[in-house]
């Protein structure tokens, strides 16, 4: 399937560690996916650098945050209010309720409440389902190159929402608007999740960005492309 050809490609050319990692929206889960209880923080790093494949319900997601972001549940107003009193008083990430109020109505991200019956989360070089997303759990130097491969065709600037929940940023964002986002992951994601790096962090593209950052590789010089002069060349102009 092309995009784990993709997948090997991209893992090659950036030297990633683990493989990049698909998210589709589907309503029969993949024949290969697990249908454990978790985060889908969680998630996002089991696939990347362990190679498993997530079947996620609205009944196996253990985040009910996550769960809003992946559009598997709509929160009632009982959840919503301890989700936002956790927020504001537990994890101490908001000032107050009208700050929280805020972060919310001011987001363009959409939760795709209602898209599907599963989120499948999983390596994309054993990805079984075309992908709706492609995330990449890189450090800085590896995202700097992924933004530069995403442009280098459409020439399109980035336009990134920086905050927010891991699975807003790295899922919600993108889909809901069609654009790459990168997410630094919360504080919360590295404190429950064990493997995190404080180097890591997410891109996420579209899958239809995908085709064009690959086929951008062999003639961009954030890909392989070797420099047609050099800056002395250019600063004796």
């Amino acid at each position: 399937m092309i995009w784990q050809d993709y997948a090997r490609q991209l893992k090659e050319v950036l030297g990633l560690e683990g493989s990049p990692v698909g998210v589709t929206f589907s309503d029969t889960p993949a024949s290969n996916g697990k249908d454990n209880k978790i985060m889908p923080c969680t998630a996002f790093y089991q696939a990347a650098r362990k190679g498993t494949t997530f079947n996620i319900s609205a009944d196996k997601c253990t985040c009910p945050g996550g769960s809003t972001s992946l559009g598997l549940s709509a929160p009632s107003p009982e959840r919503a209010a301890a989700v936002r009193k956790f927020l504001v008083e537990g994890e101490k990430f908001a000032s107050s309720c009208a700050s929280f109020f805020r972060s919310r109505a001011l987001s363009p991200s959409q939760p795709p409440l209602g898209v599907a019956k599963y989120v499948v989360i999983g390596p994309l070089d054993k990805f079984e389902l075309k992908p709706d997303l492609v995330l990449f759990l890189c450090n800085p130097a590896q995202a700097s190159r992924l933004v530069v491969l995403s442009t280098y065709e459409m020439g399109i600037p980035l336009q990134a929402q920086l905050s927010g929940s891991t699975c807003s940023g790295a899922v919600t964002y993108p889909l809901s608007t069609g654009r790459v986002n990168v997410t630094f992951l919360d504080p919360s994601s590295r404190h429950l999740v064990k493997g995190y790096k404080d180097s890591d962090l997410i891109f996420s593209a579209p899958f239809f960005y995908v085709r064009s950052i690959v086929e951008s590789i062999p003639l961009c010089g954030a890909g392989t492309a070797k420099p047609g002069m050099s800056i002395s060349e250019v600063m004796k102009k």
